[in-house]
């Protein structure tokens, strides 16, 4: 009983991990706009990735998605 307990879990721990996977979006930048985040994410020493996502979700928010 405690294998297929086991089993269980290991089946809902993948589903969970599942649906936390991360989706990708592709987008071309032109050059100043990649020099610009080059610089704000080493001069604030996060990565760019943190601040698209920042910027992607205030957009949202801002027209109401």
């Amino acid at each position: 009983m405690s294998q297929e307990e086991g089993r269980y879990r290991l089946r809902d721990l993948k589903r969970a991990h599942e649906r936390e996977a991360k989706h990708y979006v592709n987008c071309p930048l032109d050059y100043d706009t990649k020099m610009r985040l080059q610089k704000a994410a080493f001069d604030n020493d996060i990565k760019m990735t943190v601040i698209i996502k920042a910027a992607i979700d205030q957009f949202l928010r801002d027209n109401g998605y």
